[in-house]
């Protein structure tokens, strides 16, 4: 990455920020203690926090910060009770619902939920494009960022995509667009 801040910084922070209000509503939903022992991000513009000297490393930091308080609040809320799954699910769904995207073509929704759903840093390069056209786009993930986070707690990293699929679901909601996953690969197509 860069040594001065750019685009691209800003659009990996956001995806950072969108997590961590995710995380911040299962807290309020599920009445949590607080995450900080994991870190903590400060709702501010980037340029007011970020360490200029070193944006590579600050940025990887708060993606460990935000995923760690992701899978803590999760296994809090299945330890509770596994019903809560659904609950979790509602959530996530929800949250979409809030998000705009381009809708023109497969490729732009793709490129939506790209700018929505955090996947480490994009030198990580997590995903693998089965099919590229107007009206489809499929890809398997290369790796998961995820799994080391969710093995500290014992969580099933099925949970993770579980969630992550309701996520766009209902980003993709009430768009021409549906979301399927079929033996890893997940495809957006037009309706």
């Amino acid at each position: 990455m860069s040594l001065f801040l750019g685009a691209i910084h800003h659009w990996l922070y956001n995806k950072i920020m969108l997590q961590n209000k995710i995380v911040n509503k299962i807290i309020t939903d599920f009445k949590l203690q607080d995450t900080d022992e994991y870190g903590i991000i400060e709702d501010k513009p980037l340029e007011e926090i970020i360490d200029a000297s070193n944006i590579h490393m600050w940025l990887q930091e708060k993606i460990n910060v935000v995923e760690n308080k992701l899978a803590y609040v999760i296994n809090e809320v299945l330890n509770k009770d596994e019903k809560n799954l659904q609950k979790l699910k509602d959530i996530f769904f929800n949250k979409g619902k809030t998000l705009n995207f381009n809708s023109e073509n497969a490729m732009t929704v793709f490129k939506s939920l790209d700018d929505f759903i955090l996947d480490g840093m994009p030198c990580d390069k997590t995903k693998k494009f089965i099919e590229k056209t107007e009206d489809v786009v499929s890809w398997q993930m290369n790796f998961c960022v995820h799994k080391k986070y969710w093995d500290k707690f014992n969580l099933d990293i099925c949970i993770y995509y579980i969630l992550i699929n309701s996520f766009i679901e209902g980003i993709i909601e009430d768009s021409n667009f549906i979301f399927t996953e079929e033996n890893d690969i997940k495809t957006i197509k037009r309706k």
